[in-house]
């Protein structure tokens, strides 16, 4: 068994040597609104937006892949009747993966406008694009191979260790607003459009695959007490691909949805990969929920099963003396 789960070890090393292919994601990828469509951003109920998750996978393997994301946003409302929303944010992520402890640092800077398109300010078409700055580095340190000897000699000479790149994404959102507690939301949205060199060998042929999102859910009020989230979301970049489809049932532990608490239960699939098992909890304008991979892909033989742990946060507030016309946006 440990000669199987070295051969896996080294499999990762080897992938993350090939210039990082696939970027990272989140089983609670609703809490990662920026990583999934820049066009959500300032499209909130209050007037700015805090939210960050942090994941932990395949420590049963390897050393563990950490993942962690932040962001802030800030929204305003525009036009002659006010009744379009501007959003600016700013979102962070940090990965950190298996024994080369490749790293990748990314900053985004979006910016969005979700336009009224009826009277009622029931509907809303998203369209939002973000900037980006990325940097990766690789400790050679802890990776051997069987070139790196020559003669009996040890060979120490390695290609440059860290590689940077500018990026740009955009994306277009649909969101229809019933009422307080019915609303539906949709999207698309494009990564990585001109495809950036990211390589530590100088070849140019090392691009970043363009990477398309598209994500759909919806909250659906059953009375007082309950409400029904069911969420999709499939990906693409390059050869690579992912669908992730779910359901959370959210209890309320009182009657006012906007200013109030509750409990969530839910689960989801990755597809040909993962169960997600998910729970989550509002506190007025805080939420927090927690997540578990349950593996069952060809990996679960020395994962046992075990995919990892991932915890999202996120915060939306008013600002003292911004007061906007109050929109129900989608909860997350």
């Amino acid at each position: 068994m440990s000669s199987i789960k070295n051969s896996f070890t080294i499999l990762f090393s080897i992938l993350l040597l090939n210039a990082g292919a696939q970027d990272i994601h989140f089983s609670q990828f609703y809490a990662a609104p920026l990583q999934i469509n820049p066009a959500k951003t300032g499209f909130i109920t209050g007037d700015y937006r805090l939210a960050g998750s942090y994941r932990n996978q395949w420590s049963s393997i390897t050393i563990p892949y950490v993942t962690a994301i932040g962001s802030a946003e800030l929204s305003f409302v525009s036009g002659k009747k006010k009744k379009d929303i501007i959003g600016t944010g700013l979102m962070i992520f940090n990965d950190k993966a298996g024994d080369s402890r490749f790293s990748t640092t990314y900053i985004g800077l979006p910016v969005a406008i979700n336009l009224s398109i009826d009277k009622y300010n029931s509907q809303y078409l998203g369209f939002g694009v973000m900037g980006g700055y990325c940097i990766s580095n690789i400790n050679y340190d802890q990776l051997r191979w069987d070139q790196q000897y020559e003669g009996g000699i040890f060979n120490e000479e390695f290609p440059i260790g860290i590689n940077d790149y500018y990026d740009l994404s955009a994306g277009i959102e649909y969101n229809r607003l019933i009422d307080k507690s019915n609303n539906f939301t949709s999207g698309v949205a494009v990564y990585h459009l001109f495809k950036p060199n990211q390589t530590f060998n100088n070849d140019p042929s090392s691009r970043v695959f363009r990477k398309l999102i598209f994500n759909a859910g919806a909250n659906l009020g059953m009375g007082n007490k309950f409400t029904a989230y069911p969420k999709i979301m499939f990906e693409k970049q390059g050869p690579y691909q992912e669908i992730v489809v779910g359901y959370l049932q959210r209890y309320s532990l009182n009657y006012n949805y906007l200013n109030d608490y509750g409990i969530y239960l839910g689960a989801m699939m990755r597809w040909n990969d993962a169960f997600i098992f998910i729970t989550k909890l509002d506190l007025n304008k805080f939420s927090m929920g927690i997540s578990y991979d349950v593996n069952f892909s060809r990996l679960a033989v020395v994962s046992h099963s075990r995919g990892g742990p991932e915890i999202s946060v996120m915060y939306t507030n008013h600002i003292p003396g911004m007061h906007k016309k109050k929109i129900f946006c989608p909860r997350f």
